[in-house]
């Protein structure tokens, strides 16, 4: 005997599955993140305010002191930038403000700031970038972005490690790569690697700092600028991290030269 429901519409196996305590954790997080970057507001005001009065004073300061003052200035600055998105969007950089940018700059300026962090680590720094290397860019942001890479590629390289940055104009994009050799992560670390708070398994075994918010504003602030940013790793063979962005007007004739050691 043939049931009417043979040739049609049987039923419905409805589930519900309740994600209060997730949101409310994600929530939490969000409230967490903009409560700590709240608090970094006035501390960095005055240090930013201080390290002016006296790069600006009358004194004169010797050239290693200015420069450490002017680093210090820089990372400053992007710090509280990044208070700021905070701030505003625990997910997103609200906006950048674009211009013709000499990436190389941006490059050499990273890695002078990077360099204590790799001398205390004792990891090497690498450049190969031809100078000028022209795009269409926010140098506030993009350096933030560039600085949140190299600093991470140093924390997670092993003693003796080496960290290269590699840039070239192809067909109307600049295509930088940073490169480390540190402990790598699988392909679906890599794949989940600019999730906002992810840390693969092998960060936190090893206790290495951070809560995983740099590389997801990173990939914020590359896709502004109307680019992309990709991650190959394996685990034990270190990672690559490859940022894509249109190069805006003609190149100028640059400069290839030899890598050079920071």
């Amino acid at each position: 005997m043939k049931s009417e429901l043979d040739d049609g519409f049987g039923g419905a196996v409805i589930v519900f599955k309740d994600v209060t305590d997730v949101v409310d954790a994600l929530a939490a997080k969000d409230e967490l993140v903009a409560n700590v970057s709240h608090e970094f507001g006035s501390p960095l005001t005055s240090i930013l305010g201080n390290i002016d009065l006296v790069l600006r004073g009358d004194q004169e300061l010797q050239p290693a002191t200015r420069l450490g003052l002017e680093v210090a200035e820089r990372n400053a600055e992007r710090l509280r930038a990044l208070v700021e998105d905070l701030l505003s969007s625990a997910a997103a950089v609200e906006s950048v403000h674009l211009r013709r940018t000499d990436l190389a700059g941006l490059v050499e300026n990273s890695l002078v700031s990077a360099r204590a962090q790799a001398d205390a680590a004792h990891v090497g720094l690498v450049a190969d970038v031809p100078a000028p290397l022209w795009a269409n860019a926010d140098p506030l942001r993009l350096g933030q972005a560039l600085d949140n890479l190299v600093s991470n590629a140093i924390k997670y390289s092993p003693g003796g490690g080496l960290v290269t940055i590699r840039a070239e104009r192809n067909d109307g994009w600049v295509q930088l790569e940073v490169k480390d050799t540190g402990m790598g992560m699988t392909t679906d670390e890599s794949a989940r690697i600019f999730t906002r708070f992810f840390r693969t398994n092998a960060a936190r075994q090893a206790a290495i700092p951070g809560v995983g918010l740099g590389l997801s504003i990173t990939k914020s602030i590359v896709e502004r600028h109307g680019g992309s940013i990709s991650c190959s790793s394996e685990p034990g063979s270190g990672s690559t991290f490859t940022v894509a962005l249109p190069a805006g007007q003609p190149q100028e004739p640059s400069q290839a030269g030899a890598p050079a050691l920071y």
